[in-house]
């Protein structure tokens, strides 16, 4: 789990890591019987979350260990066309999967980049734990 806390940095300094919202909502999906909620994934988005996990200096076996049981775990979808929808062309890749996968919600910490669109609903991490308690 020393991986998870390295992927998701506390948004504030004092803010204890085990208070990180985004934390806590990968440890509740990734515990099977808490799980209460699908993860749409795609090959791209895996390859984000490797590159993420590398650059933040994960040791690799946290980071496979995480990417496989995201494969695991997760809905993989194969979105058939790009869209072009967030001010942060990298950001599209979570919209196409979204679209592809039929979420029903992005969760994120950065809204400014997640337009809501196809009625799919922009949520920050703390407002998703509270909707999936």
């Amino acid at each position: 789990m020393r991986g998870i806390q390295a992927f998701f940095p506390p948004a504030r300094k004092e803010q204890a890591v085990s208070d990180n919202p985004s934390r806590l909502l990968l440890e509740r999906w990734l515990d099977r019987k808490k799980r209460s909620f699908d993860l749409i994934l795609t090959e791209v988005i895996l390859d984000e979350y490797k590159e993420v996990l590398n650059r933040l200096r994960v040791r690799a076996a946290h980071t496979g260990n995480l990417i496989a049981s995201l494969r695991r775990g997760g809905v993989l979808v194969q979105p058939w066309y790009s869209v072009e929808i967030s001010p942060d062309p990298a950001d599209d890749i979570f919209f196409a999967a979204a679209i592809a996968g039929k979420a029903k919600a992005i969760i994120t910490s950065n809204p400014k980049h997640f337009p809501p669109v196809n009625g799919i609903r922009i949520l920050s991490p703390k407002d998703a734990l509270k909707e999936n308690p």
